[in-house]
């Protein structure tokens, strides 16, 4: 490999100074048109290439934005980064995976992503925001609570719920369980347990059930066999996403039971995960798409304007309905009461020895 070519190469093969080539490979005025041409035409004839860290260095600069989520098994997270990457245009997007580990979390807020990145925006699992985030700069918040210093923005969980809520009592559902998670950032749990109650929908203690493993499929499977063993009978099963709706309706269905005849089960993401299961899994969109446009349009501004008053940014849900909780499916069925005499309702747990 040859050695870099140096500005000051190009200054002296251009008959210029340091700063003019300076000037002129920033796009700064100052030069006469000649001299532009002079200096760009010496640059690309020596193949000169601009230090990149240098440039970020002086102009405070790196083009590029730190995306901090959890993992990318989990559908949401993944379609939001892939979201993110095709809205951000030409900035990059350094993607930070946290493992939802709480020191990695801390040490992002603390500013580890600034040696690459010009902001942070951090999708937070195992801290606080509102708590923990108080000292943060240079951060925008996918969170519903966060200091006020920060931008956030989020699709809350309780127009998640109100929408899911009238689908289940346009259905008939009484009684519904919720798979939700217990980390320190999360609200949509008990946001859903709440809001289906107010919306009186029965949804006892017992059926509020924590996930060991909230990103996969096997803690859909896991849970729902929990919910059969020791949880009371529900006619409907609200899933924290999308990959444990997936697996809540396959254990569901080798238990013999019918979807959405006898258990109805609705996701979260609206991903590909809940589309092309059998049969497909109706899902709150959080809105990827309209998450990620915000996303940059925060960080663009910021960047402009250091000093911008924070925003809070609430994208609107929206419900994919499909086979798992299609009104048509149950249209013809008795009424909800009557439902555990049905033939090929799921059998009712036997209790543990």
């Amino acid at each position: 490999m040859g050695t870099r070519v140096t500005m000051h190469e190009v200054a002296q093969a251009a008959g210029v100074s340091t700063k003019t080539v300076s000037n002129v490979l920033r796009g700064a005025g100052g030069a006469s048109q000649s001299t532009r041409q002079r200096v760009l035409e010496t640059a690309t004839r020596l193949g000169y290439r601009v230090n990149s860290g240098a440039a970020a260095l002086r102009s405070g600069r790196h083009g590029a934005v730190a995306l901090a989520i959890p993992t990318l098994q989990q559908p949401i997270f993944a379609d939001l980064a892939s979201q993110l990457m095709c809205t951000a245009g030409d900035m990059r997007v350094v993607l930070e995976l946290t493992g939802g580990e709480r020191e990695r979390e801390l040490a992002l807020l603390a500013g580890s992503w600034r040696r690459q990145c010009d902001a942070l925006i951090l999708l937070p699992r195992a801290i606080d925001p509102a708590t923990q985030a108080e000292q943060a700069e240079g951060v925008v918040l996918v969170a519903e609570d966060g200091p006020a210093h920060l931008s956030r923005i989020s699709c809350p969980a309780a127009a998640q719920t109100v929408m899911v809520a009238g689908h289940l009592q346009q259905l008939g559902c009484t009684r519904a369980a919720v798979l939700g998670v217990s980390e320190p950032a999360d609200r949509w749990t008990e946001t859903c347990a709440r809001g289906l109650r107010a919306a009186g929908i029965d949804v006892p203690p017992e059926a509020v059930i924590r996930l060991t493993e909230p990103d996969s499929v096997r803690g859909g499977v896991e849970a729902v066999t929990r919910l059969l063993h020791q949880g009371p009978r529900v006619e409907a099963i609200v899933c924290h996403n999308d990959a444990v709706a997936s697996g809540a309706a396959a254990t569901l269905q080798r238990r013999g039971a019918r979807l959405p005849e006898d258990v109805v089960v609705i996701g979260r993401g609206d991903t590909e995960t809940a589309a092309f299961a059998s049969p497909g899994i109706t899902s709150v969109s959080c809105g990827a798409q309209a998450l990620a446009g915000e996303l940059v349009r925060v960080v663009t501004e910021m960047l402009k304007s250091p000093s911008i008053q924070p925003e809070t940014v609430e994208v609107a849900p929206l419900l994919a309905i499909r086979e798992s909780s299609a009104v048509s499916s149950l249209s013809s069925l008795p009424d909800r009461e009557d439902r555990s005499s049905l033939p090929g309702s799921y059998p009712a747990a036997e209790p543990r020895g």
